[in-house]
């Protein structure tokens, strides 16, 4: 942990309060034979105690071991009421959470149901009402302040014209209870999606390779009129590789892609226009099946990026995806890593794995930005890239070997003999509608009529 970041191998950890009421009961049985024990060897003690001189050891033997027994009966007997008081703790979170989100999309039926789970709790173990709120606190996530920023979250970006969370208009504890929050190994998408025209905005054969968490996610279109930038690099071994940044939701809706209509459809597993458009920029930048991306994304972007790699389409070395509504799970093959803020109502969506998923060495890096409630969270600080930015740094910064494991995943990128950057915008315009795993041809691009030349040949000069 540094300045408050957790990097951890991914995963939730389950604690199955039943185990623990079990364990509980064999601690209380083994409690109960041990005092038994200690007061049969008590008893002996006392007999032996009257005896002739040569059994005063025996005696003295006998009452030490009946000391040790009675001392490890108490023991179990306190591991139980311990162990009991967890379980009670844990129950008592997930139901302080479950009622915050009923209490958020107004479920009466469920926050009459959670509200009289905690009373019955607490009035069995009032000291757990403290221990649940601390542990609440500690991963920045209480549920009266999860509802309290998932529904500011839902509300205020549609007044204020922002767009960034579309998603909440779901009924959020449908959301975890169907699971929409987690992805799958290779999960097919629904059809749908139009490629919208590309405008490139930036063309350069000067570009340098990330080398860092933080690099790399600077690199994210945040403003202006990029949608998505393409690195591409001539490896010293003949091959290509290409970096690809996609850019979270900008609009509401209307000519851009990059808006509410395509975030709802990413999260419901449907081919958006947003994906068909980066699907058309990789074509126009020259990525053929088989090819090496390394994807990065912040929010709509980064599921995108996600819907990208279960394709299957491409090869992907490394997965970023910086305040994902989603948890994609891209199998073994691929370097996966996932930058997450406790108080970031976006990335509360993303349910999570049961265990680690991607690569070994794969990692979730978590820090809570400002738990404090108040007015400034009417603009989602959490949820900005520029956090999200200074999250990555210091994640790069902590030592942690799987940190250490990222920069080495992104090290061949250095290697490159010439890298060509493209950032493309994008108007939506008429188009076919794409069945699943299909890839739109977006036509001949005149500002891009140069195609890169034959592997080890070099690419084209900008326009």
């Amino acid at each position: 942990m540094s300045d408050g970041l957790t990097i951890s191998s991914g995963g939730a950890i389950a604690v199955d309060t039943a185990a623990l009421e079990a364990a509980a009961a064999s601690l209380d049985t083994a409690s109960e034979t041990l005092a038994e024990a200690a007061g049969e060897l008590a008893l002996c003690a006392e007999r032996l105690g009257g005896r002739a001189l040569p059994l005063l050891g025996a005696y003295g033997h006998a009452r030490r071991l009946a000391e040790v027994l009675s001392a490890s009966a108490a023991t179990a007997g306190e591991l139980a009421a311990k162990l009991r008081f967890a379980s009670a703790t844990y129950a008592l979170v997930e139901l302080r959470v479950a009622h915050g989100l009923a209490r958020a999309t107004g479920d009466e039926a469920e926050i009459a149901r959670t509200q009289g789970g905690i009373d019955a709790l607490l009035a069995e173990w009032p000291d757990a009402d403290a221990a649940a709120s601390d542990a609440l606190s500690l991963a920045g996530l209480t549920g009266r302040d999860a509802a309290l920023q998932l529904l500011i979250g839902g509300i205020v970006p549609s007044l204020l014209g922002f767009g960034l969370l579309p998603l909440l208009a779901f009924a959020l504890s449908g959301v975890r209870r169907s699971g929409l929050g987690t992805v799958g190994a290779a999960r097919p998408l629904a059809p749908g999606g139009t490629a919208a025209t590309l405008v490139p905005q930036f063309v350069s054969q000067r570009g340098t390779a990330p080398t860092t968490l933080a690099d790399a996610a600077a690199r994210i279109p945040a403003s202006g009129p990029a949608r998505v930038r393409i690195e591409q690099y001539a490896r010293p071994d003949g091959g290509r590789s290409f970096a690809v940044y996609i850019a979270g939701t900008r609009a509401l809706g209307g000519d851009d892609p990059w808006d509410m209509s395509s975030n709802l459809e990413s999260f419901a597993g449907s081919r958006s226009d947003a994906l068909a458009t980066v699907e058309a920029a990789l074509e126009s930048a020259g990525a053929q099946p088989g090819d090496e991306l390394y994807l990065f994304g912040h929010s709509q972007g980064a599921m995108i990026a996600g819907q990208v790699q279960q394709s299957g389409v491409y090869e992907v070395p490394v997965l970023g995806g910086f305040g994902s509504p989603t948890a994609v799970d891209p199998g073994e093959q691929t370097f996966s890593v996932q930058v997450r803020h406790g108080d970031d109502p976006v990335a509360a969506l993303a349910i999570g794995h049961e265990a680690r998923v991607g690569a070994e060495g794969s990692f979730v890096a978590e820090r809570t930005v400002d738990p404090a409630m108040g007015m400034h969270d009417l603009t989602l600080p959490a949820h900005h890239l520029d956090t999200y930015i200074d999250t990555a740094a210091t994640a790069d910064a902590s030592g942690d070997p799987r940190a250490l494991a990222l920069h080495e995943r992104l090290a061949p990128l250095a290697e490159a003999d010439l890298v060509r950057v493209v950032e493309y915008g994008a108007e939506r315009a008429a188009g076919p509608v794409l069945a699943p795993g299909r890839r739109p041809d977006p036509g001949p691009d005149p500002s891009l009529s140069a195609r890169p030349m034959a592997l080890g040949g070099g690419f084209p000069p900008p326009p």
